[in-house]
């Protein structure tokens, strides 16, 4: 399925999406890879050439596919690349369109299942939930690439054993279960 990538990444952006996404140029060995950090891209690389470098080549080359691989990050940045938003923009005037992976699809909506367990956590303990479903998610949970029903099940099963009363348990879970009908 092709779609437009200025909508890919801008939808990444508006899900506060933390991973990468590596796009393949016609003819080309490397990878231009885009890390997001809660939607924001703070590094893009291509082969040895990193930053604004790498945003000349995607521009001026044609694009095969793409796939976003969710909580992945690097420890380096790109001080020279513009912002997101500016990048969306460069995008759309190109109108360049691409074939997205069928794994694309899950996970670009990771950040709304993300958000919405943490919802339904925190109305059932509070402030805090907050808080602990980011640090289970970045200490305990082990999910695939991109991250499957079973991995969500698993990180659900978790976060349930957090709640103490019955009740409200029960309504977590259903509410959990309830948005990860967006995945096989």
């Amino acid at each position: 399925m092709k779609k437009n990538l200025a909508d890919i990444i801008e939808s990444l952006f508006e899900n506060k999406s933390t991973g990468f996404l590596s796009i393949v140029l016609n003819s080309e060995k490397n990878l231009i890879k885009f890390y997001f950090k809660n939607g924001d891209i703070y590094h893009i690389s291509f082969g040895f050439k990193k930053g604004a470098q790498c945003i000349n080549e995607l521009l001026s080359k044609e694009t095969e596919q793409c796939n976003f691989i969710p909580m992945i990050t690097v420890d380096m940045t790109s001080d020279d690349i513009p912002s997101t938003e500016k990048i969306i923009e460069m995008l759309r005037d190109m109108n360049k369109f691409i074939n997205i992976t069928e794994a694309m699809s899950p996970s670009a909506d990771f950040g709304k299942v993300k958000e919405g367990l943490k919802i339904a956590l925190i109305k059932q303990i509070g402030p805090i939930g907050g808080k602990l479903i980011e640090k289970t998610i970045q200490e305990k949970w082990m999910p695939s690439s991109p991250p499957s029903k079973e991995d969500f099940l698993k990180l659900i099963d978790m976060l349930k054993d957090e709640i103490e009363d019955s009740s409200g348990r029960r309504e977590f879970l259903i509410e959990a279960n309830k948005l990860l009908e967006v995945y096989r």
